[in-house]
């Protein structure tokens, strides 16, 4: 099937800066508040476990397979509806979804219940990053892409800092007594509160969405005899969504596996309480992930403005090799402030890929094509991450180390084995990613298609 390019407007014609850059904060802030409901539960792990009598196999499922299930489940129906109807709309329904099953994980009395309440968070949070990385792409112009979207990922580490430490702060607070009073809902355990109070908080996301301006398609493919354009577009460059996705695969189990467990780590091993893991480390990640986040998208449009071809894949492959060995050293190191004073400095290569590499995928996609490409991108990296990354450690620690408290060198392990993979996968990937630029940029020319 032959794929040609419908006219594209004129870079004058992109949108004023101050209204591209409020779209983007709305958008971060609902990716932080999606990140605080999605990772409040790795700090809650210990009095869920005592309350539900759970194992640590099952607070895996919880984390990854029961989020994971419709958030890669609904990824790709999510990025076809993105590039056809209002985005705004979208992420509107996926807000006040996962709000509402964030809240109902405070209201669960057994495993079978907070399970299908992940799953709603799940199914909620996949409409998000779909459509606002639709929404950015056509806010800015592609040299200038890699920024905006490496903000919106920041939100990524700034919620999951925001969620361990607020979530301590919480906890610290009402765990003087045993049981907590909300309104409408009455006596619950301090965890409850904690996912409830979260949960409800979230949904002024909808109410600021309706500031947001829905933004004009642009690089939008026009296929001349219908069929299936977004799976030409994958066949066209299937070496470089293989080589790039299977990187960044590998390395979203060991990201999920560290989330995941990273602060039950500091709990068992070190003795640390809640509040003092949410306090210490979710500082740690709030600044220096923020950081790393942040900072790799300037590197990174630094770089493109330079000259330098495919600077995304090139900072995104150098920061998850440079991560491997201090995240080793902070898994191995002898007491929680050590481990806690090497994570800082890890943590900013360790975030470094979260907006490049969803935004490098998304690069040479058609403008008509980039929600379903986000979306695979989603979807491939959950399917992996989520339902592998929690249990492995998991795994590790219960069948290779035989306790519990061997957290830190079931997380090593992990890191030793997937970190050089991934990152020899995402280098790989840089000379088909130049050539999937170069048929864009000949597909492509000036005019628009309105949303």
């Amino acid at each position: 099937m032959a794929t040609v390019a419908a006219p594209q407007p004129a870079t004058a014609d992109w949108p004023n800066p101050s209204r591209a850059w409020f779209a983007v904060g709305v958008l971060t802030l609902g990716y932080t508040v999606s990140f605080i409901d999605r990772t409040i539960l790795s700090l809650l792990i210990e009095p869920i476990k005592a309350d539900l009598h759970l194992s640590d196999t099952q607070i895996a499922l919880l984390q990854g397979l029961a989020f994971g299930l419709f958030y890669t489940a609904m990824g790709l129906p999510l990025g076809w509806l993105v590039d056809r109807v209002s985005r705004k709309r979208v992420i509107a329904a996926g807000v006040t979804t996962w709000c509402l099953a964030t809240a109902a994980c405070g209201l669960s009395a057994n495993f079978w219940q907070i399970f299908l309440a992940r799953v709603g968070v799940g199914a909620g949070e996949a409409a998000l990053s779909p459509a606002a990385i639709s929404m950015i792409g056509d806010n800015f112009p592609a040299e200038k892409r890699a920024f905006p979207i490496s903000v919106y990922s920041m939100a990524s580490s700034v919620g999951a800092g925001l969620a361990l430490m607020v979530g301590g702060a919480i906890i610290q607070a009402i765990s003087a007594q045993p049981r907590f009073a909300l309104p409408l809902v009455g006596d619950v355990a301090p965890w409850q509160a904690v996912f409830v109070i979260v949960g409800m908080a979230g949904l002024v996301v909808v109410a600021l969405l309706t500031l947001v301006a829905e933004p004009a398609r642009r690089e939008v493919a026009v296929a001349r005899s219908g069929g299936n354009g977004f799976v030409a577009h994958l066949r066209r460059h299937r070496a470089f969504h293989l080589l790039h996705l299977g990187g960044m695969a590998l390395y979203c189990v060991l990201i999920y596996g560290v989330l995941s467990w990273m602060p039950a780590y500091f709990i068992r091993t070190f003795g640390w309480s809640a509040g003092e893991v949410g306090l210490r480390y979710g500082f740690v990640v709030l600044v220096c992930g923020g950081a790393g986040l942040a900072g790799a998208g300037w590197l990174s449009a630094h770089l493109s403005a330079r000259g330098v071809r495919a600077a995304s894949l090139k900072v995104t492959g150098v920061s998850i090799l440079l991560v491997t060995p201090l995240m080793i050293a902070a898994c191995l190191a002898p007491d929680g402030w050590t481990a806690l004073a090497i994570l800082a400095p890890a943590m900013i290569p360790f975030t470094a890929s979260g907006g490049l590499a969803v935004a490098a995928l998304c690069d040479p996609a058609p403008g008509d094509l980039r929600g379903r490409t986000a979306a695979l991108y989603y979807f491939v990296l959950g399917v992996v991450g989520l339902t592998v990354g929690p249990v492995s450690v998991a795994l590790i620690t219960e069948h290779l180390f035989g306790d519990p408290r061997a957290l830190g060198p079931a997380i090593a392990v992990a890191a030793a084995i997937l970190g050089p993979l991934a990152g020899l996968g995402v280098l790989l990937a840089i000379k088909p990613y130049e050539r999937a630029m170069a048929a864009l940029a000949a597909m492509t020319s000036n005019d628009r298609i309105e949303p």
